[in-house]
């Protein structure tokens, strides 16, 4: 089968889009990658409306798909940013689009698009139960990871006193954020994402000192954070915290070091994990800080969560898994 994916390929989410696409690949599936953001720009640098960007985007894909003719195409986008009524004219095979974002997601703002697609995804049980009151069909699938990209990693002694930490957090800061973390400021926590050290953005002194880099991380040095830290901390953006839904791309890439994670409870999160044996799971703000000063001090137990993490990982969450889910939905 040809399989195109169409999607924003900078940054973290790049990353994690071409391991998923790699999935494919293994099955022996043949693969063209597009990036929205370079589709939209067209051979005039000064037309940059709104108009014209949709143009560029809908000629651009139209001249890939008739050169590589896909059986199924994947749209993973954060906006409505394609007609698939009028791609539907140049393209008979099936579309899919995949909401990676749930309940927030922008393009849930209008659902009349659904009826021109033969797929929809979501990584959010939350999301999947709002369609489904509406009579529409979508179907779940959470991340996956790639096992040969996270893994245990043997650094040197600079790199783990560098990159490790009792406690670590990597992104951004927002006011709950700031909040809970401020608990265990004193518990040896470090945080990463240039914005913790930014007064604006992160008031707190104690968090403000608790940055590493005033620059943000990604790619493989996000991995040696994972793999030299005692635990990993992982809580919810505000606008997924009522209700808590999403198992976020640390839920994997975190066990999948055998390092332990220490995250939010979310609907979603025990059909995938066992919490205790898998990973540690908190659903108050006093739970959280119990749970971090608690297991800080005993690695012994820190190190078989984090093994039996990436045991799980392995049995069930390889992209490989995922791939094999989404061609039964469209078989």
């Amino acid at each position: 089968m040809k399989i195109m994916f169409v999607a924003y390929l900078d940054g973290w989410m790049g990353i994690h889009i071409k391991q998923f696409a790699t999935g494919f690949i293994n099955f022996g599936h043949e693969i063209k990658m597009l990036n929205y953001k370079q589709m939209e720009r067209g051979l005039n640098p000064f037309a940059k409306s709104k108009n014209a960007k949709h143009t560029f985007r809908h000629r651009a894909l139209e001249k890939e798909v008739k050169a590589f003719r896909p059986d199924l195409i994947i749209f993973v986008v954060a906006h409505l940013k394609f007609d698939f009524a009028y791609i539907k004219s140049f393209f008979k095979g099936s579309i899919a689009v995949y909401d990676m974002d749930g309940p927030g997601w922008k393009c849930y703002d209008s659902l009349d698009w659904i009826k021109n697609i033969d797929l929809l995804l979501t990584v959010s049980r939350v999301s999947q139960d709002f369609l489904r009151e509406k009579e529409i069909s979508a179907e779940y699938l959470p991340h996956g990871v790639d096992l040969n990209y996270a893994k245990p990693l043997t650094l040197s002694s600079k790199e783990k006193d560098f990159y490790g930490a009792p406690l670590t957090f990597v992104g951004r800061p927002t006011a709950r954020r700031i909040r809970i973390f401020n608990n265990v400021a004193d518990q040896g926590l470090v945080l990463w994402g240039r914005r913790w050290s930014r007064s604006k953005e992160c008031p707190v002194d104690a968090l403000r000192k608790a940055t590493r880099s005033s620059k943000d991380i990604i790619g493989d040095n996000v991995i040696k954070i994972y793999s030299s830290s005692d635990i990993m901390l992982n809580i919810l953006r505000e606008p997924l915290d009522d209700p808590p839904t999403i198992m976020s791309l640390q839920v994997f890439l975190v066990p999948a070091t055998a390092t332990c994670l220490l995250t939010e409870w979310v609907e979603e999160l025990e059909e995938a994990f066992e919490p205790g044996k898998e990973l540690l799971v908190f659903k108050t703000e006093e739970e959280f800080k119990e749970l971090a000063i608690k297991y800080s001090a005993d690695k012994k137990q820190l190190m078989k969560i984090g093994e039996n993490g990436r045991k799980r990982c392995l049995s069930d969450h390889t992209h490989e898994k995922r791939v094999a889910q989404l061609l039964d939905f469209i078989s």
